[in-house]
């Protein structure tokens, strides 16, 4: 992307509030002429400078300046820091300064990592990356927004993309010599080929969406009869007093939700209300609530006075169900939130079943992501179904190999990226 014609962008890169030290950003042609607005000489490429800041004969600040010469710098433009004091006024001073001077504005939110992605110094895996390294709540997302940054979808696409257009080249010259008596082998060779690589993209969206459930988290829900204890259980697992607690029934009339780092995964557990026959409308919306989403989480515990599930719970095998009130802290099976017996393995089961739901390595991190492999399979698969039938439609198969790269291609950003940049930032 030329600089030319584009505003020179600035913003605190910093969080707001008042702090020790405070950095402002400042991209584009103008961002090695922003010191002199202050009274100040921008440092060489590369290199830091100590400065003092005036503006009208007054001393705004003592700055460390940094100068990045395009095209090395994290935007692809020439990049200015001012490295200032955290104080409110220093911040408001400089920042209305910049904005009072034609080719300045002030950048808007994600638009530093737009002109990145831009002039090529991030494709749109990084990009999304970085969007999911800045939400990390736990180690494990924070892993895996590095691996996005580092590739860990880029280089496997480009390399099935790489695939997709050396089949689409043999089918062309297929398609091309149809009058030559070529041998049976290389139409045999073209549509193993291309099943091995279909298979492989499968594989793919067959891993149980672990990358999505890194990324967004897991819900558990806490499900029972009412009195079951499920509150104060919540309030153990959270440490505080996130919902309220009474021997009265039906006490729980909402879900409650805490978000938590387990063992390195973002959860949500959910306290929901009782389950049980009420005449109370209000109680009943809740009964209907609790049941619902229990059904759309993706863990239930069922705290259970006799070990019963109950009725329109739907159940799978990594669900889990607990003898409530048990102050046994030895019996199986057993939870008590009051005395503690039971959380621990409560807590362990929970860790294992996040491990086993996140232990493969799945490259899509995002919906788009399972979409794009969605439509890439659909393709191969209809150009398999042509290979199959024989010459006379193998320029439909063609088709279908160039819909597949088309996938690739809008997967990697390389098509079609406007609205998915809109959407991150």
């Amino acid at each position: 992307m030329s600089q030319a014609g584009y505003k020179t962008i600035f913003a605190i890169a910093t969080p707001p509030g008042r702090s020790a030290i405070a950095v402002i950003r400042i991209s584009g042609s103008l961002a090695g002429a922003a010191p002199a607005l202050f009274g100040a000489a921008c440092p060489l490429a590369g290199q830091f400078s100590v400065a003092r800041l005036v503006l009208d004969q007054r001393v705004i600040d003592q700055v460390i300046l940094l100068f990045m010469q395009a095209p090395f710098s994290s935007t692809g433009e020439d990049v200015c820091e001012i490295h200032c004091h955290g104080s409110r006024a220093v911040i408001d001073v400089l920042l209305a300064r910049l904005g009072a001077e034609d080719g300045f504005a002030m950048a808007k939110p994600g638009e530093f990592t737009r002109r990145s992605f831009m002039n090529g110094k991030m494709d749109l895996s990084g990009v999304e990356g970085l969007a999911d390294l800045i939400e990390a709540e736990t180690a494990t997302q924070l892993h895996q927004a590095w691996a996005q940054i580092d590739g860990a979808l880029r280089a496997p696409v480009m390399a099935w993309r790489g695939e997709l257009v050396g089949i689409a080249a043999q089918l062309e010259a297929l398609i091309d010599f149809a009058d030559e008596d070529l041998p049976a082998s290389v139409e045999g060779a073209l549509r193993t080929s291309t099943g091995d690589l279909h298979s492989a993209l499968a594989s793919h969206l067959d891993d149980g969406g672990a990358g999505e459930l890194v990324r967004d988290g897991v819900t558990a829900a806490l499900i029972g009869p009412v009195n079951a204890g499920k509150s104060t259980i919540l309030n153990a697992l959270a440490g505080r007093s996130a919902a309220i607690v009474s021997d009265e029934a039906g006490t729980t009339r909402d879900i409650i939700e805490v978000r938590m780092d387990l063992a390195g995964f973002a959860v949500t557990l959910l306290d929901t209300a009782g389950l049980r026959n009420t005449a109370d409308h209000i109680e009943e919306l809740g009964v209907e609530r609790a049941v619902a989403r229990a059904n759309a989480a993706d863990i239930r515990a069922v705290l259970s006075l006799d070990g019963a599930v109950p009725v329109g719970i739907e159940m799978t095998p990594d669900d889990i169900v607990l003898l409530a009130k048990c102050d046994d802290g030895d019996k199986k099976g057993g939870i008590s939130g009051r005395t503690g017996a039971g959380i621990d393995r409560f807590v362990d089961h929970l860790k294992a079943v996040l491990k086993e739901k996140t232990s493969t390595s799945g490259v899509a991190t995002r919906e788009r992501h399972k979409q794009a492999l969605q439509e890439a399979v659909v393709a191969m698969d209809q150009a398999l179904s042509f290979l199959e039938i024989g010459p006379d439609v193998y320029e439909l198969a063609a088709e279908e190999l160039h819909r597949a790269c088309r996938a690739m291609d809008g997967l990697i950003g390389r098509i079609g990226i406007e609205s998915i940049l809109d959407e991150i930032f």
